[in-house]
């Protein structure tokens, strides 16, 4: 814009030098020479002004054009004088107007925005040093940078920050080929230490799960680290409990056929019912012992849960499912509750749903053979899953969940003793509040836990 601007006044300054000509009366043709230099100027000044480029360069052209334009037309108004032969009227117009007036600001207005380009110049120069230095320094910093990281990962890898995932991958292979007899150094406070005082914890853990599997050690001395069925009873005891029955059934039955053979003198209308009494009492027991069988196999194999995860709402309409021809022709009162807000948790689903099967069992087991209620609930407290289960049935005085408490219930002793081991094998709780003739509620308190 200011070389533009420049040749703009070269111009202008070259074309009127023909006024005087023509006032002088040296040239007579100074008007049309006129016309011809300062043609160029129009035509560049026409170029400049498109160059502005903000309010003030706008300004600066608005000023000039006027200027520009009021000279010219003072000019134009010289000639038209020396044609008339008004050459005294022609001069003072000349020497007066034009030449200290007119041309003075045309020639300040163009100096001033040579200027300003000038000094908008030295900003851009200045501005593109700056960007130049930066520049520089920023590439400096960058390859400061990339020498340093290349260092320091040259450093790191010939660290042994590797070693001890060199050894965890070593002692996870040995364990994968079955040794359980090592350890890891825990002494470590960082991340490392953490994760080999877990991998300690696991071959421990493996180790003795492996031992007791083998040998069928008594599971109060196995100390799995977890409460589990299998710290909890033994499939020996269990087998136990169910040879202890069959004794008491050998017992009641030859008590039975010792009372009848006294009392053969009465009349057979009387036997009759004995004999169905002492049938009766026999498929009853044989079918307890049939359920404990049974709840033994679903409960006890495999002997480790396998958590995934598991739809907990599912799992709950599933266990019902198994129930309801009974509870259809029985004519027993349902009500089911599930927390809108619970989904998923992880779990064994084949043995939780067998420890919520147990208990809607027994409270089966606990109602009239007609009618009765019977409520199964679902709800989260805090990180727990609460699965409930109540019935209005008969109920039982000072039930507890304890062991030598259960010992004492014969209809509840199995069932409960193992879905109480299921529980705390989740690393859950259980409680039980039972009451003579009111009926009896069992809650599961299990980990929620949002990952397997």
């Amino acid at each position: 814009r200011s070389l533009l601007l420049q040749r703009i006044r070269a111009s202008t300054f070259r074309a009127f030098k023909e006024v005087p000509d023509a006032v002088t009366g040296d040239d007579v043709d100074s008007d049309q020479e006129f016309e011809e230099y300062i043609q160029p100027a129009k035509e560049d000044f026409e170029t400049w002004a498109n160059l502005a480029e903000d309010e003030a360069e706008l300004q600066q052209v608005r000023q000039i054009r006027e200027a520009f334009n009021v000279l010219e037309a003072t000019a134009k108004e010289t000639f038209a004088l020396v044609k008339q032969n008004r050459m005294k009227e022609a001069f003072d117009l000349m020497e007066g107007k034009l030449e200290d007036n007119d041309f003075e600001i045309f020639n300040r207005l163009t100096a001033e925005a040579v200027e300003s380009d000038r000094a908008k110049r030295e900003v851009i120069r200045a501005s593109n040093e700056n960007t130049r230095r930066t520049a520089r320094i920023v590439l400096a910093v960058v390859a400061f940078g990339t020498i340093s990281l290349t260092l320091l990962l040259a450093a790191y890898l010939a660290s042994d920050l590797f070693k001890p995932l060199e050894e965890l991958r070593k002692a996870l292979k040995r364990t994968a080929e079955g040794d359980y007899n090592q350890e890891l150094h825990d002494s470590r406070k960082d991340e490392f230490g953490a994760v080999n005082r877990a991998f300690n914890q696991m071959v421990k853990t493996i180790a003795r799960r492996e031992k007791f599997a083998g040998d069928g050690e008594d599971a109060e001395d196995a100390e799995l680290g977890f409460n589990s069925f299998t710290s909890k009873m033994t499939i020996h005891k269990l087998v136990a409990q169910m040879r202890l029955r069959i004794m008491e059934l050998n017992a009641e039955l030859k008590k039975t056929d010792a009372e009848t053979s006294d009392e053969k003198s009465e009349a057979e209308i009387r036997h009759a019912p004995d004999e169905k009494i002492n049938l009766g009492t026999l498929v009853e027991t044989l079918e307890n012992l049939s359920q404990a069988i049974v709840r033994v196999t679903d409960f006890s194999f495999p002997l480790d849960i396998t958590l995934s995860k598991t739809d907990v709402r599912a799992l709950l309409y599933d266990t019902l499912l198994r129930f309801h021809d009974e509870l259809s022709r029985r004519g027993v009162s349902l009500e089911l509750e599930v927390d809108k807000e619970i989904k998923y948790a992880t779990l064994d689903h084949l043995k939780i749903r067998e420890a919520v099967s147990e208990l809607i069992r027994n409270a089966l087991k606990a109602l009239p053979d007609a009618g009765g209620k019977l409520g199964l609930r679902a709800r989260l407290e805090d990180t727990d899953l609460l699965i409930e289960v109540a019935d209005n049935g008969a109920g039982a005085d000072n039930l507890s969940i304890e062991d030598e408490d259960l010992q004492k219930q014969r209809d509840y002793r199995t069932g409960l003793k193992l879905t109480k081991a299921i529980v705390e094998q989740h690393g859950g709780k259980m409680k039980i509040n039972s009451e003579m003739g009111e009926g009896t509620f069992v809650q599961m308190s299990l980990p929620l836990r949002l990952e397997a």
